[in-house]
């Protein structure tokens, strides 16, 4: 799925920034990313989809579940992954400074 690691830091542009704060940078991307892609998926559920999907708590249930119930997620996960890219990207300097 998502993976923020050193080769996204090198696309987008982040190389060069201090180990420890390239980890912490990484870290919050992920953590971003994932509520982004949260509420795209969201988006399309209904209130007892959303409930269902909240008990699960298994990585591989719940993608198996999300292919059933959300039949573009992959397509979502790439269209907010390669936006917030461009979002990051648009703002290197102001991150680097």
């Amino acid at each position: 799925m998502i993976r923020v690691d050193e080769d996204f830091m090198t696309e987008v542009g982040l190389a060069e920034m201090p180990a420890a704060e390239a980890i912490a940078f990484m870290e919050h991307a992920e953590e971003e990313l994932e509520v982004r892609v949260g509420q795209e998926i969201s988006a399309g559920l209904s209130d007892m989809q959303l409930n269902e999907f909240a008990g699960i708590s298994d990585k591989q249930v719940a993608r198996a579940w999300l292919e059933e119930n959300v039949p573009d997620f992959r397509e979502i996960v790439a269209k907010v992954f390669e936006n917030f890219k461009q979002e990051i990207m648009a703002q290197r300097q102001q991150i680097l400074s």
